[in-house]
């Protein structure tokens, strides 16, 4: 039978679980650090409390205070964090491990209250090229990691860059003390996520990638006709390159093709397509605005084919509070070469555009910024007849890889088996004996 007090302990504890749950209780995690304080697991510590546990083992050292939006103790079970680990592992001076904290976004100004010199480092660029004298504190923001697929990856290139960034400060004085933390707590934006979902659900509020319904565009013009159709809405990814961060902008809603020409004589046109006033969908990034994209599909016909000759983009973007705005970028289409009078036809998911190069005669600047995405797409802009495509001409041939390695290794087992028939095949009887009485028999290599 289990005592009073323990039933009673196990009640606490179970409350208490459930207020720290509730809380903004974020891990910070410090390396190269000499140190005996400790912490209990289960009471959590405010910024100021923490830097009065290490305030004498900081003294006339140089603090790299690396924030990262959000982070939890999951993240230091996976193995995401490795590179830092490792890192924290080669330093000779130990390390010191606090669960629970609260208020790590005013750690700055503890640090500043406890007489430290804060500086705000926004990249590689803005850290120091010599030793720092005098009680400093350097606060670097890392990178959003953000919810959903992406945040694995994100947490690992953090890691690194924290790796990187620590050694250029190591390599200039010993004496620096690594501290990693987060503003908020990876688990309680991940419940919220759960709960906003559910509230969506619940209200039949569908996401924005599932509102869209497969668009046909047929654009008539007394020069010719041209057939478009999107089964799923296409995906536009632009690059932030301040902070190498990509927006995926979800293209549902119906382009102004102002600008399409189709001339059935000349076997030439343009596909213009231009969205405007979109935000990025997804999790990775949700702070940007397109203000206005203008994809143009240049289209010619050579021996019997029609084929896009060029893709370029116009965009005006504007990403983590940076504006990036492009005129006439060519991108590098996918080989599309259809005969006259049939139509494209892609199914799979795939990039139709992607990369990028300014052009004036010669490629001039080559670039990574752009990709376009199509899932499901569907064009022809000569020969149409009637009101539907032509017979499609899929981007799928029917030697898929699969069927091209069946095939190989089919053929190889063949061969094997091929050769094994063979030699037993050739395997003879002996049609002479040894005689006791008689010459012992020997045989000769033609035998």
């Amino acid at each position: 039978m289990i005592p009073l007090t323990g039933i009673i302990s196990l009640v606490v504890f179970t409350l208490f679980s459930g207020v720290l749950c509730f809380e903004n209780n974020v891990p910070v995690y410090m390396w190269n650090i000499d140190t005996d304080a400790v912490v209990n697991p289960l009471h959590s510590l405010n910024a100021e409390e923490l830097v009065g546990k290490v305030s004498l083992s900081l003294e006339q050292k140089l603090v790299a205070l690396f924030m990262q939006d959000e982070l939890s103790v999951d993240d230091f079970k996976s193995n995401d964090l490795a590179a830092l680990k490792s890192l924290a592992e080669m330093e000779n001076d130990g390390t010191f491990y606090a669960p629970s904290v609260t208020k790590t976004i005013k750690l700055p100004e503890v640090l500043e209250a406890a007489g430290y010199s804060v500086v705000y480092i926004k990249s590689h660029q803005d850290l120091p090229t010599s030793p720092v004298i005098g009680k400093t504190v350097l606060v670097i923001d890392l990178p959003a990691t953000q919810l959903g697929d992406l945040r694995k990856e994100n947490l690992q290139l953090n890691s690194n860059a924290i790796t990187e960034m620590y050694e250029i400060l190591k390599s200039q004085q010993s004496d620096v003390v690594g501290i990693f933390t987060a503003k908020k707590n990876s688990q309680l934006q991940l419940d919220e996520s759960r709960r906003r979902i559910a509230r969506s659900a619940a209200a039949k509020s569908a996401p924005r990638e599932e509102t869209f319904v497969d668009k046909f565009y047929n654009i008539t013009q007394d020069s010719g006709k041209l057939f478009l159709f999107f089964e799923k809405a296409p995906i536009l990814k632009i690059k932030d390159e301040n902070k190498t961060e990509w927006a995926n902008f979800t293209l549902n809603v119906d382009p102004d093709i102002t600008g399409t020409v189709v001339n059935e004589t000349s076997k030439t046109g343009v596909l213009v397509l231009t969205y405007k006033a979109l935000v990025p969908a997804g999790p990775k990034n949700d702070t940007g605005f397109l203000t206005k994209a203008t994809i143009s599909f240049r289209l010619s016909t050579k021996r019997g084919y029609w084929y896009i000759n060029q893709t370029s983009i116009d965009f005006d973007v504007k990403i983590n509070d940076a504006t990036f705005v492009e005129n006439d970028l060519v991108l590098v289409t996918t080989d599309v070469s259809t005969p006259l009078g049939r139509s494209w036809h892609c199914t799979p998911k795939s990039r139709l555009a992607s990369y990028g190069y300014y052009f004036n005669g010669t490629i001039v600047k080559y670039t990574n910024k752009v990709i376009l995405e199509t899932d499901g797409f569907q064009l022809q802009p000569f020969k149409v007849s009637k009101e539907k495509f032509g017979d499609g001409y899929d981007c799928v041939g029917f030697f898929t890889e699969g069927i091209w390695a069946a095939i190989i290794l089919g053929l190889i087992i063949a061969m094997m088996l091929a050769w094994a028939i063979s030699m037993l095949a050739d395997v003879r009887t002996p049609d002479r004996y040894d005689d006791p009485k008689g010459k012992t028999i020997t045989i000769t290599a033609t035998d």
